[in-house]
């Protein structure tokens, strides 16, 4: 079977030719500081690991290892109250920690040299058929969820990264290939239970603490508590319609068709969403390859993609398959992922990128070649909530997100891997909005708090002023204070 090239398996694999819950950044633990006296918790509430200890390489590995760090703790919470316990500690003893529920932070935010309070073990999975709704552990990952629910003909508005953990990938929004139809993660969000910066369990709706709720769709995680449990809307999906077709054009005819896709995929029945992968290549040419899912028909799906194929003739034949959400989940899977050195950045597009704009986009892809671009079509149900319903701002207006990415399996080509993103990133600034999507958190932004949250910033930062004063949860971008 010949398999569509995937978001993030096929990004990686030619790049090198994702969140999790962030840190919380108190105070500088030295390795050779001794820990205080550890809390009294029994093993079924959680599994204490020291440096040497029998299983604390096997919780170590996370998903960029050029931001890994070696805590001089992990707390492995299997209850709210082993992470309540865990934060009052952490707080009363003055340690820096960190959150962690998956380990795909892009800049190493679930990550300590001192403390991480982990919640991988809190994993569980319960659906209501009848509700629509699923209640899930914060150390849920999105390829259990899919088995669990998919099965019963269920969907979920997650990524195509099966090993990212849920709380981080809905706290920052969450952007999936059934979003223009369903919207994001967070929209989906109906209840989560967190433990607050006194330790106290808590939770928030629409009707118990919605200012907390408001921040939690879309605000990230870290900033005002330790999310151990989320409820989310699922939907009925009987079929979906999976499709990828690849280009390899000279330079004018990929910018052509480039702009016709920004042109289409935006403005396309919501039904569909889309994502572009575009990348240089040694022979002057540029790979663009579009593929993504359909809840609408077959039919609906090939005449759509007319606007493209119109233009250039594919390097290979238009693929397009029928399957259930589940099967169309795994088919997007790629190989397993072993953890490897990475960055990325992001850019929100509001004003389609004119001739000279996608010129140097192509431009500085097939001059960097190590690294590789995915465009993220946005529109649909995304836009259609304000940008001031959810702390997540960027919808109206948003055509779509740029992902830049690049891989390396070697230390020692950080500096130069780092440079080549930074030249590539500064050569787009004329041609995009500023804006930059949280869930690929990038520490070379200037005023990140902006760019992540736009509009929404005044309000976050009030919430996080009233619910924690005191600034227990945070991190390097973690939601400022007044």
């Amino acid at each position: 079977m010949t398999h569509i090239l995937t978001r993030r398996g096929t990004l990686k694999g030619i790049a090198a030719g994702i969140v999790s819950t962030p840190a919380i950044v108190r105070r500088s633990l030295a390795q050779s500081d001794p820990l205080p006296s550890l809390p009294n918790l029994s093993a079924s509430d959680a599994l204490l690991l020291r440096p040497g200890d029998r299983s604390y390489e096997t919780y170590e590995p996370a998903s960029n290892k050029r931001v890994l760090l070696r805590p001089k703790l992990r707390a492995l919470c299997k209850t709210s109250k082993a992470v309540s316990v865990m934060v009052q500690w952490a707080r009363s003893n003055n340690l820096a920690f960190a959150l962690r529920s998956g380990g795909h932070s892009y800049e190493g935010f679930s990550q300590s040299a001192s403390v991480v309070i982990d919640t991988r073990l809190m994993n569980h999975i319960e659906f209501n058929r009848r509700a629509r709704t699923m209640t899930v552990g914060s150390g849920a990952t999105l390829a259990p969820v899919y088995e669990a629910i998919g099965a019963a003909g269920f969907g979920f508005l997650g990524g195509s990264c099966p090993t990212v953990g849920i709380a981080g990938h809905a706290l920052g929004g969450g952007f999936g290939l059934i979003g223009r139809r369903f919207g994001l993660a967070c929209d989906s969000l109906q209840w989560l239970e967190v433990v607050d910066p006194g330790g106290a369990v808590i939770v928030a709706d629409a009707q118990h603490n919605p200012d907390l709720f408001w921040a939690a769709r879309g605000g990230g995680g870290g900033s005002f508590g330790a999310v151990t449990k989320f409820r989310f809307a699922i939907y009925p999906i009987s079929r979906i319609v999976v499709f990828g077709v690849t280009w390899t054009l000279p330079q004018a005819r990929a910018v052509k068709l480039f702009r016709a896709w920004q042109a289409w995929a935006p403005q396309a029945p919501s039904s569909i969403t889309t994502f572009m992968r575009v990348n240089g290549m040694a022979d002057g040419k540029v790979e663009l390859h579009c593929a993504g899912q359909s809840t609408g028909s077959e039919t609906e799906l090939r005449r759509e993609l007319r606007a493209l194929l119109d233009i250039a003739q594919p390097a290979s034949a238009l693929r397009v398959r029928s399957m259930s959400f589940l099967a169309a989940a795994r088919y997007f899977f790629g190989p397993p992922e072993q953890p490897t050195y990475f960055k990325a950045k992001s850019d929100y597009v509001t004003t389609p990128l004119g001739e000279d704009g996608a010129a140097a986009f192509l431009t500085e892809l097939q001059k960097i070649r190590s690294v590789v671009a995915i465009c993220d079509s946005y529109g649909g149900a995304v836009g259609r909530i304000a940008d001031s319903a959810t702390a997540f701002a960027h919808r109206a207006g948003t055509q779509f997100c740029i992902q830049y990415f690049s891989e390396w399996s070697d230390d020692c080509e950080s500096a130069s891997r780092l440079a080549n993103m930074r030249d590539l990133y500064a050569a787009m600034r004329p041609y995009v909005s500023g804006g930059a999507y949280v869930n690929y958190c990038d520490l070379d932004l200037g005023d990140w708090a902006q760019a992540y949250w736009g509009s929404n910033l005044p309000r976050l930062r009030q919430i996080k002023s009233t619910f924690d004063p005191d600034n227990v949860f945070r991190h390097a971008q973690s939601v400022p204070l007044l």
